[in-house]
């Protein structure tokens, strides 16, 4: 299926206006009664380029007054670092597999459901998750797959594995965002292994898989949104990606497809996550509360191509994207995708021991 991709002007413009309508309305009124204008505050919220549209932000200040400030982060260790630090962060979204730990260290604000009704919208598909029993301190924000983005016109076979990334003819011709996580979970899948895996061989032979790796492939700018552009203009003709890669580059470019390798994809979850050292929680709550509105979910789903949890906003998503198998993949594709889980201790300090001797290996 070829989805034509709407521009930026046409979705703000479809989403946003009847909240502008809304918001003139309640403007008159507070004009009329003659009441204070409130305060303006200030909210700052963490995340990676481009996982937010600024229709959101732009409509939460606008409704609300709170001047939103949109850090973006490199990586998400750094932010959880930050976040140990004392960073004046209020909301932060951040993937499942570092949810656990930032529990167990106290470092999160369990959520106030009292402030953030709408999450009666969330699917029970999306509630009490292994890394989050009760969803004390998390709520799902988006979710999706990862896999490979190809330009198969440029390609002398079908890539259809993870393996077939280490076909010696491919070097220099695979560009990806490096990162521990991604290149132990993509070596393991290759190797059929799970990536729960607790075996230090098995991780000492996923290790070994990177080495060789490492060489044969381009590292993209951890800023850039995404890599479409570079496929498109057939830069780089496989990019380990996910749904929103693959469709605004397919919008570019109509060649451009999306493989979920056979070994299994790479099911991702964004959660919405409330440091406990925010001094502007119930900000943070109204913000959620906002999002989980079903057009706001929606909005997220057609701006930015990802899946949501909140299924009461299917009704206002663009049918060609609700209906898309890659954004919201059949329960076929799905049953081998494995999302990453928390490793102890001891094994995730042996994992990054091995990956920190990796990172004398450069990319191309």
């Amino acid at each position: 299926m070829k989805y034509t991709q709407p521009s930026y002007q046409q979705n703000r413009e479809r989403m946003i206006r009847p909240l502008t309508l809304c918001l003139l309305l309640l403007t008159l009124v507070a004009c009329s009664t003659s009441a204070p204008a409130p305060v303006a505050d200030r909210l700052v919220i963490a995340g990676w380029a481009g996982y937010m549209p600024q229709a959101i932000l732009d409509a939460f200040q606008a409704e609300t007054g709170v001047t939103v400030e949109y850090r973006i982060y490199e990586e998400q260790p750094t932010a959880i670092e930050q976040i140990r630090a004392g960073a004046d962060y209020d909301l932060v979204v951040m993937g499942s597999y570092f949810v656990p730990q930032l529990i167990k260290d106290g470092l999160l604000a369990p959520i106030d459901y009292r402030q953030v009704p709408n999450f009666r919208y969330v699917s029970a598909s999306f509630r009490d998750l292994s890394y989050d029993p009760g969803g004390k301190h998390s709520i799902v924000y988006q979710w999706g797959v990862g896999g490979l983005v190809v330009r198969p016109d440029l390609l002398e076979r079908p890539v259809t594995r993870w393996a077939d990334l280490w076909d010696p003819s491919l070097a220099g011709k695979i560009a990806m965002w490096v990162t521990e996580d991604d290149l132990f979970a993509i070596a393991l899948k290759s190797i059929g292994q799970p990536l729960g895996t607790t075996d230090p061989a098995i991780l000492a032979q996923a290790a070994g898989r990177i080495r060789d790796l490492l060489p044969r492939i381009v590292a993209l700018d951890p800023t850039m949104p995404n890599a479409a552009a570079l496929l498109a203009d057939g830069t780089y003709p496989i990019v380990y990606g996910w749904t929103f890669d693959a469709l605004e580059a397919q919008s570019l470019n109509p060649a451009v497809e999306f493989v979920l390798p056979e070994e299994g994809a790479m099911l991702w979850i964004d959660t919405f996550v409330v440091p406990a050292s925010s001094t502007r929680k119930s900000l943070a709550w109204e913000f959620i509360d906002f999002v989980l509105r079903p057009e706001m979910s929606a909005l997220v789903t057609n701006e930015i191509f990802v899946a949501t949890a909140n299924e009461y906003a299917k009704q206002f998503i663009d049918p060609a994207l609700r209906d898309h198998p890659w954004i919201f993949p059949s329960g076929t594709d799905l049953m081998n995708a494995e999302y990453l889980e928390e490793l102890p201790p001891d094994i995730l300090s042996y994992r990054h021991q091995l990956w920190q001797e990796l990172e004398s290996i450069t990319t191309r």
